[in-house]
């Protein structure tokens, strides 16, 4: 008598116990903003004066000694005190390559010999200032073109002042020529021209103005 085979056990499919989900990570607080810096208050103006100045040329030339520019400053205080102790200093000097050096020079020294008295200006008042300036004609550089030689000359003006409790300063400097209805351009001095004065003048601003 045969044996038979003994039975397998069929097999089960054991399923996976299934994982509990984790709870999910806490989300972290916001960091609390920084604190917004105070708004500061604007300070208010200084009450100072405060000068401008405009140059009004009459007549300029050349003559055997000297270049000459007879002129009118326009002085005006837009600020809010008075301006004291007003000095006016002038000085001649010639456009060109370099020469804006001079205009620098003369805005750096101290008024010496001033134009007119020293004056006072109260606040929106304005004054008129005749002044002459005139430079050796052997200390004139001269430019050339076309071959010939020619000068442009160049008024500086410093105003030195007492500005309501600091000493305040207006400079600039013009170059001054004769004016053309056909250009926008002056048209120079000739040296190779008889001497004499121009009144139908025009004015240009030369270097950098200082104001403080």
């Amino acid at each position: 008598m045969r044996r038979r085979a003994s039975e397998r056990p069929a097999e089960v499919a054991v399923a996976e116990p299934t994982p509990r989900p984790r709870p999910p990570a806490p989300v972290p607080a916001p960091a609390p903003a920084a604190p917004q810096p105070a708004m500061l208050a604007p300070e208010p103006p200084v009450d100072r004066a405060r000068l401008t100045l405009a140059l009004h040329p009459r007549r300029a030339g050349l003559n055997l000694l000297s270049a000459t520019v007879e002129a009118e400053l326009e002085v005006r205080n837009i600020g809010t005190v008075p301006a004291t102790a007003v000095r006016v200093g002038v000085a001649l000097t010639g456009a060109g390559p370099g020469q804006e050096g001079d205009v620098a020079a003369v805005f750096a020294a101290p008024v010496g010999r001033t134009a007119v008295p020293p004056f006072v200006l109260a606040p929106g008042e304005m004054r008129r200032v005749r002044i002459v300036a005139a430079l050796p004609r052997t200390e004139i550089r001269p430019l050339e073109a076309g071959g010939r030689a020619m000068f442009v000359p160049v008024v500086a003006v410093n105003l030195l002042y007492d500005a309501g409790g600091s000493e305040g300063q207006s400079a600039a400097a013009f170059a001054v020529g004769v004016e053309r209805v056909d250009s926008a351009k002056l048209v120079p001095f000739w040296f190779d021209q008889p001497a004499r004065m121009y009144d139908a003048l025009g004015v240009r601003p030369y270097a950098v103005a200082v104001e403080r």
